[in-house]
């Protein structure tokens, strides 16, 4: 497995970042998680279309489980729950969760690489979508977005329930394919924590591309994940990163 070098371009990053780490850490990736909202259509009495937002707020209490996951986690003292390597087939279809559910597509890999609102239904009722996830080829761990403006410990939080709910996936037959996700560098610690090695994992980099300072975490995660999990195979979701040189 090669692993991405750093080039002219990260370095641009690493000087940028440092000039301005401040201010930077305070507007990374998208704003506004405690009031993440969603535009939809509908229709007006005029049978016009007219725009509605929706509000998601992170529920902690609706989304942690004691009866599948054990004791509610402290905040970076509870290590993350372990995961089984995934070394079975490597996916040729990956397919949105809500798309994948409606349809009933056994057939495929289904990814939670969506908007939040669009599966947190299955992280609220873990049970109710089980007998589904065990008929399909294989799963890719959730993705519950860890905005940079959220706090230290939401952060944690929205990884523990990812990888609980993984674990839980596992330890009930589904083939889950560990998706690796990460934040700021605070959260290395705790992101790489109990992942399995030499597995098949998933990276998400999709919409990277159109923030400077998100290529640069990314490319800086990324490198940490890869030298530490050392993975068989990166399944990646979006477009592949410039200068990334992996295999």
């Amino acid at each position: 497995m090669k692993v991405a070098q750093e080039g002219s371009q990260i370095g641009m990053f690493l000087i940028f970042f440092n000039l301005n780490k401040k201010e930077m850490e305070q507007n990374l990736f998208f704003s506004g998680y405690e009031n993440y909202s969603v535009t939809t259509s509908s229709p007006s009495r005029k049978g016009k279309v007219k725009k509605e937002r929706k509000t998601f707020k992170l529920n902690k209490e609706e989304l942690f489980h004691s009866d599948l996951y054990g004791e509610i986690p402290q905040f970076y003292s509870t290590p993350l729950p372990a995961l089984e390597p995934y070394r079975g087939e490597a996916p040729t279809r990956l397919v949105p969760f809500n798309e994948a559910y409606a349809y009933k597509d056994y057939n495929c890999t289904v990814h939670f690489f969506i908007n939040d609102l669009l599966f947190i239904r299955v992280l609220r009722n873990p049970e109710k979508y089980l007998e589904f996830f065990k008929k399909c080829h294989s799963v890719i761990g959730t993705d519950l977005s860890q905005y940079s403006n959220m706090s230290a410990e939401d952060r944690y939080f929205c990884a523990y329930i990812n990888r609980a709910f993984s674990s839980y996936l596992q330890r009930n037959g589904v083939r889950v394919i560990p998706n690796v996700t990460w934040s700021l560098p605070d959260s290395y610690a705790y992101s790489w924590s109990s992942m399995p090695r030499h597995s098949v994992i998933a990276i998400n980099c999709k919409g990277i591309l159109k923030h400077d300072l998100s290529q640069y975490l990314w490319y800086r995660g990324y490198e940490e994940a890869v030298c530490t999990l050392q993975p068989s195979l990166v399944v990646r979701f979006g477009t592949k990163m410039p200068g990334e040189d992996a295999s």
